[in-house]
Parts: structure tokens; C-alpha cells; sequence
């Protein structure tokens, strides 16, 4: 591109994006009125049911947009898919996880932080608490989006419940068990990341220095393949919605050990089958995911490492390792995009089934039903704000923090999934956001062991994106408190207008 041209292309791509910010606002203006004219049966609407819309469709928009970075943002930063074919898979696993398996997941709307009985006489105060609760957590992760922290929306929606509760009943309605554990795993979730994909960083570290060509290395990938596969499908059968959840935890391991190895055993099969039966594919090399023809791969081909190998030329040494674990990564990426997707969407409808609940019928649920128009505005705020807001948090998780490989970034992704998985079980909440950032940061300080030891280089961890993260972390949580305060005292003197029968 003609660098003189550069400054004209630039006002240009501004402009478009300002034309298509202005045309979303509008098309989701419409989109609020016409659900509140639905849920009321009155074409006129509701202003405080269009209100309560507006604040839970923006909460879906910034939790969208920040989340995605967890599930495909070492993947951009890999190189195993482009920014663009990251966010459009990302939207689209996330949009089905919510469709499909939202309204199954059931999630306690206080999150043991506040106890709804105390509200059971007052339920237009209720539902203006959760109003305040989610244009706190909306605005504060909104902003975070904006400036690419990846942060975790529960966690302001936590402080916003304490903050609020407190102020609206006393500090006797709050949940202090619930509330200690989760400030304690605000510290422990970032740790516990790292120090899981400290250990599988060495473990692919060794595996690097395999020669790909040993008879001897071939049990190596199936095996990475049925763990990744059994950690895939435990993150869904333990954690995953209550649809789909196996318990005890022994037979959700068991289930997925057997689900893994055994989907591992049909792609191996397939691909012996059919790699005699066709051309084979040359690895299409760096910068994209399809051959010559433009047709995309077919899953074998990343079976045999055929798949874009991420790396520009002469930056890593491509010794065939690096390529056979870019089906990996793009596998768990999807698959935590769909788990967030039926797991998070609750985050942002279920106040809104609560407000609704409460407009509607003047009763107080902490697990109301959610209906399906409920799921639409969180599932479409989440595609909105992976498309429009979701690269600024993947740019930082995938290319700030570290210079990520393919190897790099499964070790990331599995880490981060491991310690989700480890807190799930011990009953702890855990932050994926978390979680992922301190993976990021164990395989750099894995990488800077292993090059301690053999003298080479070490990478570079830039400690002021961390830093800045850190301190994000930090300020969002009293931010997400005092904006939700604020909120509530607006809203306190009209609170009986949140419920239609007062």
C-alpha cells in the first residue's frame, strides 16, 4: 500500500466505523422499544422497561467484548487465525452456547452475596438493587473493554451486589462467606493460571525438541489430542450447564476421559483411511487458514500439522512441532467461546428476567425463568460486542503480554482451562479472565527458566501491559461499587415504577 495514501485509508476506516456505530445505536434503539412494546403488549412500551433493556443489552455488549479475549485471544496472537476469523467463529460459538444451552444454565442471581428474602416485601426495590447492579458492572466493563483490560464482569457485578445491598438493607443481608471467597480468588485465580501453564509449557518445551520423524514420537499428538479432547469435554460435563453436567465429579472425569480418547481414536481412524485416498496438502504456511483454492481445510489436515503454522518466516524456528498444535489451540479456543457463551449469558439476562419478573408480577425469584426473549438480548449483545469491541481485549491478551507460538498459546489456553477446572471442583468462583492472564504470564516465565538453563535468549514479558492490567483489576471493582451506589440513589425514588401492579 502506497504509504501517502496510508493517512486517507485511515479517515476512511474511522468514518465507516463511525456510520456503523450510529446505525447499530439506532437499529438497537428500535430493537429496545420493540421488546418493550412486546413484553407490555402496549405499542407504546414501557420507558423503565426500555431503560432496564438498555442498561442489560450494554452489560452484554462489554462482557462480550472483553470475555472473547479468554477463548480466542491467544489464538490471534498465535497466529493460528486472523483477527477477523477469530471474532466471527468467537460470535458465532458464543451466540449458540447462549441460544442453545443459556436458558438450562441455572444461575442464582445474588451469587450467595445477598439473600433475596430480604427483599420479599419490597420487590420493586429488588428489582431497582439489580437495575443499579447492572449499570454498574456495564459501564465499569465497558470501560475496561475500551482501553483492552480483560476483566471479569462477575466480579462487578459482585461488588456491585455488596455495595448496593448494604446501603439498601444493612450489612446483615450480605452473603460475607460468599463474598471473603471470592476476594480471595480475585488473587489466587491469576496464580493458579500460572502456575498450570508453567508446567505445561515445559512439557511442550521438551516435546519441541522431539525429532517429528522418530517412529517413536508418533504416540505424541493423539495423546495431546485425547487430553486436550478430555479437558474440552470436562469443562463442559463438570462446569458446564446443569443440562449437560455430570456428577459426581468422578463420573464427569470418567465420561470425558472416555469421550476424549474415543473422538481421538474416530479422527485418527478417518485420517488413516483417507490420507491413501487423496492428494496430500502442502502446509499453507503463514497468514491463513485456507489452501490455494481458498477452500478451507478439512480437520485432517491439522491432524498431520498441515494446518497455517502461525509463524512468520525466520521469527521462530518451524520445526513441524509448532504446526501440529494449531488444531489444538483452535479447538479449546471454540470450545471456551461456546462454554461462556451458555455459562456468561446469564450474567447480563438474569437481572433481566428478575426486572421482568418483578414489572410483570411484583414477586421476588432469586432463579427466575428465563424466557427466550431474555436469552436474544443477551446472545445479540454478545455478537455485537465481540464484532465491535472484542479486538481491543484480544490485541492485549494475544500480542502485548508475550510473543505467543502455537505451542505457547495451547500451553495458555489449557492452563487457564485446568485452573478453571481445579477451582470448579473445590467449589470456588474463579475468574477465566483471571486465569488466563497469569497463564500468559507462567509460559513466559516457563520459557525464561528453560532459556536460563540453556543460555538462549529469554522473552520479553512486558511488565507495564501487566502492571496496567493489575491496576485495572484493582479500580474496577470500587468503580463498579460507586457507579451501582449511584445508580440506586437515582433510581430509589422511583422505584415503585419498576414494578407495572404498584
Amino acid at each position: 500500500m502506497d504509504e501517502d495514501n496510508l493517512p486517507l485509508v485511515r479517515e476512511k476506516a474511522r468514518t465507516e466505523g463511525r456510520v456503523m456505530g450510529v446505525g447499530l445505536l439506532v437499529l438497537s434503539g428500535f430493537a429496545v422499544w420493540g421488546l418493550s412494546a412486546y413484553v407490555t403488549g402496549q405499542w407504546t412500551g414501557s420507558v423503565v422497561l426500555m431503560v432496564e433493556l438498555a442498561a442489560t443489552y450494554t452489560l452484554a455488549v462489554a462482557n462480550g467484548g472483553n470475555d472473547i479475549a479468554n477463548a480466542v485471544g491467544t489464538s490471534v496472537g498465535a497466529k493460528a487465525l486472523t483477527m477477523q476469523q477469530a471474532l466471527g467463529f468467537g460470535a458465532t460459538f458464543e451466540f449458540a452456547g447462549a441460544m442453545l444451552l443459556g436458558a438450562l444454565v441455572s444461575k442464582t442471581i445474588s451469587k450467595g452475596v445477598i439473600e433475596p428474602t430480604e427483599f420479599a416485601s419490597e420487590p420493586s426495590l429488588f428489582a431497582t438493587l439489580m437495575f443499579s447492579v447492572v449499570v454498574g458492572a456495564a459501564l465499569t466493563t465497558l470501560l475496561a473493554t475500551i482501553y483492552g483490560f480483560p476483566i471479569s464482569a462477575t466480579h462487578g457485578i459482585v461488588s456491585g451486589l455488596v455495595a448496593v445491598g448494604w446501603y439498601a438493607k444493612g450489612y446483615h443481608c450480605i452473603g460475607w462467606d460468599a463474598f471473603l471467597k471470592t476476594v480471595v480468588m480475585w488473587i489466587l485465580s491469576p496464580i493458579a493460571g500460572l502456575i498450570a501453564a508453567f508446567g505445561i509449557q515445559l512439557m511442550c518445551t521438551r516435546i519441541l525438541k522431539l525429532d517429528l520423524k522418530d517412529w517413536r514420537t508418533n504416540a505424541v499428538m493423539p495423546t495431546l489430542w485425547s487430553a486436550t479432547l478430555t479437558v474440552t469435554c470436562l469443562f463442559m460435563f463438570g462446569t458446564g450447564p446443569e443440562a449437560i453436567r455430570i456428577e459426581p465429579a468422578y463420573l464427569a472425569i470418567l465420561a470425558s476421559i472416555g469421550t476424549g480418547v474415543g473422538i481421538t481414536s474416530l479422527l485418527y481412524l478417518y485420517d488413516f483411511l483417507t490420507k491413501y485416498h487423496s492428494k496430500p496438502q502442502q502446509p499453507v504456511g503463514y497468514g491463513s487458514m485456507e489452501n490455494k483454492d481458498g477452500r478451507l481445510l478439512p480437520l485432517t489436515q491439522y491432524l498431520r500439522g498441515n494446518g497455517r503454522v502461525g509463524l512468520e518466516e525466520g521469527e521462530y524456528k518451524q520445526d513441524g512441532w509448532e504446526a501440529q498444535f494449531v488444531g489444538l489451540l483452535v479447538l479449546s479456543a471454540l470450545t471456551v467461546a461456546f462454554a461462556h457463551g451458555a455459562n456468561d449469558v446469564g450474567n447480563a439476562v438474569g437481572p433481566l428476567a428478575v426486572m421482568g419478573e418483578v414489572y410483570s408480577k411484583n414477586t421476588v425469584h432469586d432463579e427466575p425463568t428465563v424466557p427466550i426473549w431474555c436469552l436474544s438480548v443477551g446472545a445479540v449483545g454478545f455478537v455485537v460486542g465481540i464484532l465491535c469491541l472484542g479486538k481491543y481485549t484480544v490485541n492485549t491478551v494475544g500480542k502485548k503480554i508475550i510473543k505467543l507460538t502455537p505451542s505457547r498459546s495451547y500451553s495458555t489456553q489449557m492452563g487457564a482451562a485446568i485452573a478453571v477446572l481445579l477451582s470448579s471442583v473445590l467449589g470456588m468462583p474463579v475468574s477465566t479472565s483471571h486465569c488466563l492472564v497469569g497463564s500468559v504470564l507462567g509460559v513466559g516465565l516457563a520459557q525464561a527458566f528453560v532459556a536460563s538453563i540453556t543460555g538462549e535468549d529469554p522473552p520479553h514479558i512486558n511488565i507495564s501491559i501487566l502492571n496496567k492490567i493489575v491496576i485495572g483489576w484493582a479500580v474496577t471493582i470500587p468503580l463498579a461499587m460507586f457507579v451501582s451506589l449511584i445508580a440506586f440513589a437515582i433510581a430509589r425514588p422511583h422505584s415503585n415504577a419498576f414494578s407495572s401492579l404498584t
